[in-house]
């Protein structure tokens, strides 16, 4: 993983993440100081995650993640208990995977996928905070401001 400058839109103390799609990597970010570095798994060429400025939007400590419609044709999935899933644009998150471990490798339907244990430390130190007791919380429609989630290839 390689630094690279803190946006001009995240404040000096805001934690923000960068994914690096070419690296296969991610960064978390303090301000312009880097906290925490990781390896992850984005999606494969025909479910690309695409590049550009997020905000993380929804957090949930688990998640039920399916595609399980008509168009999704021979790529059907339903995953219970996705562990620290956190919303950054529709249905694309980033989040644990537990079944697979070819982190560095593209292999998922879009979203960003993390190791459990880096899923649930970047999912602590990025906003909004999910408060003790409480499975998850929304951004939207709100005035608090989720963290930054910057893609780039």
């Amino acid at each position: 993983a390689e630094r690279i400058p803190k946006p001009k839109e995240v404040k000096a103390d805001e934690p923000w993440v960068h994914v690096d799609l070419s690296a296969q990597t991610l960064v978390l970010y303090v301000g312009d100081k880097p906290r925490y570095a990781t390896l992850v798994s984005s999606g494969l060429a025909d479910h690309a995650t695409p590049p550009g400025s997020f905000r993380i939007q929804r957090k949930f400590v688990s998640d039920t993640m399916s595609d399980i419609g008509a168009d999704a044709a021979d790529d059907r999935y339903s995953i219970d208990d996705v562990p620290w899933t956190q919303y950054f644009e529709g249905s694309l998150a980033l989040h644990g995977a537990f079944w697979h471990a070819h982190f560095g490798l593209r292999r998922s339907h879009g979203c960003v996928n993390l190791a459990p244990a880096d899923a649930r430390y970047v999912f602590r130190h990025t906003e909004p905070f999910v408060p003790a007791g409480w499975h998850g919380i929304s951004s939207q429609k709100t005035g608090i401001r989720g963290s930054l989630v910057l893609i780039t290839e």
